[in-house]
């Protein structure tokens, strides 16, 4: 029986098609494989890299030298589910900063718990009966000590409450300075006396490592770990030696009292503030006293009424621009504004222990005016600090007052801006009190603009690899493959 032969060339075109067919179906299984598990090592090792010109989504240098430092076991507690976390823009930028510390650091951990499911699971990491989690809330935990934060407190919202910037870094690694030294100093806040407090001006002494309480001096006293004592624009004055305080210390009393054992004050007041007889003696006996003057300065301001001062930071070389140094000695320091401020008039330099010195002028161009009038013109002091030194065991150590003719220095619209030095001065007056790990070097991350910043020539570069350099592979491979069957 005669067999029919298939063609030569027919046989050729199948066994090659059929390597082909194969080939590709491998290739493409290959890539399949390939990219499901580079995704999978991506997510778990967190290999991302943050292309934009703030680091908005990255841990920067100055962090990392902050948590080379911290030991302790951390645990940063979401309250929802990853994917969860992972579908609301603002939560995931939280939890990509997490992941990113976490794969850095073998002792920082993360770790969820479903609120909804389990409400009770957060009993733990409440403050008060009456406080309540959230599923957008963080927490932070070392040991028995926690933080626990809203979604909001990570980012910064400006004069019109639309979100601003990130600010992730530093409320992490704040919070974990915070729970895992050996001791958090107190900053304590007078309130009984019509006192203006802002939330920012809180939260930049939260974010300084403070733990932040109010007090009642007239009840209450000042605790071991107390280290500052801030008053901020007072309406009423302060309780002095008198026949109601018979038995008991005064306000004035507690608060000499705290200096002496190297507590530190800071006192904010206006121009409209009204005379505080017993706030203000006690205070010349640190050598301050504040003018009862409103200042502007056409020269060297921000508004067109002139109330927003420009200050000039004291010379390097006195104890007031020892203070500021690590500003004056940057290549442009940043503005620090002061706005609707009164003079402060130093009454001596140095006097029984005590030294005076101004850490902040006007301009010289600077108008003093008293009841609408014009007076004078010239230069004064804005923010002021008097220094106490005392031996003991031949070591000095120190007590701080420090005085701001304004209750605006710590005001939102300069804390929130990266151009003014504002909560660098008083970070700067902090770090003076000595003991206080200040996070200065984690700065916000503006949203101004989230494009990929990359130069021109790195874009060039990078579509030449996508559209030519890949396309080429596969164009010299399938040439390879061509010839091959061509001389097979």
């Amino acid at each position: 029986m005669k067999m029919n032969r298939l063609n030569p060339a027919l046989t050729r075109k199948l066994k090659y098609g059929t390597i082909a067919i194969v080939l590709t179906a491998v290739v493409v299984a290959a890539v399949i494989i390939f990219n499901t598990i580079f995704s999978a090592l991506v997510y778990k090792y967190y290999w991302y890299v943050d292309m934009t010109k703030e680091g908005v989504y990255g841990l920067t240098d100055s962090g990392r030298a902050l948590l080379d430092d911290i030991d302790e076991e951390i645990n940063i507690i979401f309250c929802q589910p990853y994917d969860q976390l992972e579908q609301d823009a603002a939560m995931n930028m939280i939890y990509s900063l997490v992941r990113e510390m976490a794969s850095e650091y073998d002792n920082i951990t993360y770790s969820y718990i479903d609120i909804i499911k389990d409400p009770t699971a957060v009993t733990k990491y409440k403050t008060t009966t009456a406080d309540s989690r959230k599923t957008t809330d963080v927490i932070v935990e070392s040991g028995t000590e926690f933080r626990a934060f809203r979604a909001e407190a990570f980012f910064v919202f400006n004069e019109s409450n639309v979100v601003w910037a990130f600010n992730g870094e530093l409320k992490l690694i704040s919070a974990m300075i915070q729970i895992t030294q050996a001791e958090t100093p107190i900053a304590y806040f007078t309130y009984t006396h019509g006192e203006s407090l802002s939330y920012d001006m809180l939260n930049l002494f939260y974010d300084a490592g403070f733990e932040v309480r109010d007090i009642d001096l007239t009840e209450q006293d000042f605790a071991e770990e107390g280290r500052l004592l801030v008053i901020s624009n007072p309406i009423y004055d302060f309780e002095g030696i008198s026949p109601d305080t018979a038995g008991r210390k005064s306000e004035i009393e507690k608060i000499d009292d705290f200096l002496d054992g190297f507590g530190h004050l800071m006192v904010f007041v206006d121009p409209d503030t009204q005379d505080l007889p017993e706030l203000y003696e006690f205070l010349t006996e640190w050598g301050i006293e504040f003018d009862n003057s409103l200042l502007k300065d056409p020269s060297s301001s921000l508004d067109t009424e002139h109330y927003s001062l420009v200050g000039e930071y004291a010379p390097s070389d006195t104890l007031g621009g020892s203070v500021v140094s690590t500003l004056t000695e940057l290549g442009t320091a940043p503005k620090t504004i002061v706005s609707y401020a009164r003079p402060i008039n130093i009454l001596w330099d140095s006097n029984n222990g005590r030294m005076t010195s101004t850490v902040l002028y006007t301009s010289p161009n600077a108008e003093k005016y008293v009841d609408g009038d014009l007076v004078e013109t010239g230069q004064y002091p804005l923010i002021v600090l008097s220094r106490e030194t005392r031996y003991i065991d031949n070591t000095p150590h120190y007590s701080y007052v420090f005085a701001c003719g304004s209750q605006y220095l710590t005001a939102s619209d300069y804390l929130g801006r990266k151009a003014y030095g504002n909560s660098d001065i008083v970070y700067a007056m902090m770090r003076a009190m000595g003991k206080i790990q200040v996070p200065v070097d984690l700065d916000f991350k503006v949203f101004d603009d989230e494009s990929l910043d990359i130069t021109t020539a790195e874009a060039t570069n990078w579509t030449i690899f996508l559209t030519a350099v890949i396309p080429a592979v596969f164009l010299i491979a399938g040439i390879v493959v061509w010839i091959r069957r061509k001389h097979a």
